[in-house]
């Protein structure tokens, strides 16, 4: 009986806390790292040749709730593929993006809890050149995604999350002209954690 009211009043903290964190004044600060199943492709605007990439990407975030389950930040990009054109040998790019995000957490009392994500911002590509040895193409890029997923509350402030996205990438080389399109569709698995106001509400997510 004592361990079944145990479990029961740690249970109950665990859903009122995790309620807690997305209420106004709030932040998050956490990280992720996405994979692409073999999904994404890039696309010469000019050729229409396809390639498809192999990618893995590390990106720190931080956000701060507006309104109740509502958070608004920004996220560092950090990324580098490998690929391979048909007739050469496979090469590594590296890529960096920075631009802002927003997250809406869905109606919740549970320590899981689900969100939807949108996102945009600038980057550039850097890969080597078939011209010369030490030559580099840049490329400056906009991309925009959106994503499903959901958080799984560890302890009070802490949680681990995934998300399925689509992510869209237009990178166009300012000096040599040409461009290319990418897209496809990413899982993500991460950490966040949450910082709450002192004057919130801790009744659970409104």
């Amino acid at each position: 009986m004592k361990k079944t009211t145990l479990s029961l009043i740690i249970s109950i903290t665990l859903i009122a806390g995790a309620g807690a964190q997305f209420n106004t004044n709030s932040k998050m600060v956490g990280a992720s790292s996405s994979f692409n199943f073999g999904l994404f492709s890039e696309k010469d605007d000019v050729s229409g040749e396809k390639v498809s990439l192999r990618r893995f990407d590390l990106t720190p975030k931080a956000a701060y709730f507006i309104r109740n389950r509502i958070a608004l930040g920004g996220e560092l990009y950090i990324e580098s593929y490998s690929q391979k054109y048909e007739g050469s040998d496979p090469y590594t790019t590296s890529s960096w993006r920075i631009g802002p995000f927003g997250r809406y957490y869905y109606k919740t009392v549970s320590w899981f809890v689900p969100f939807g994500e949108a996102r945009t911002g600038y980057g550039r590509d850097v890969e080597p050149s078939f011209l010369g040895e030490g030559e580099k193409i840049k490329h400056n890029v906009f991309y925009a995604g959106l994503g499903v997923g959901a958080s799984v509350f560890l302890a009070e402030n802490f949680s681990l999350e995934a998300m399925l996205s689509y992510q869209y990438e237009k990178a166009k080389n300012p000096e040599g002209g040409g461009s290319h399109t990418t897209n496809g569709v990413v899982l993500g698995f991460g950490f966040v954690f949450y910082f709450n106001s002192l004057m919130q509400d801790t009744g659970g997510v409104r």
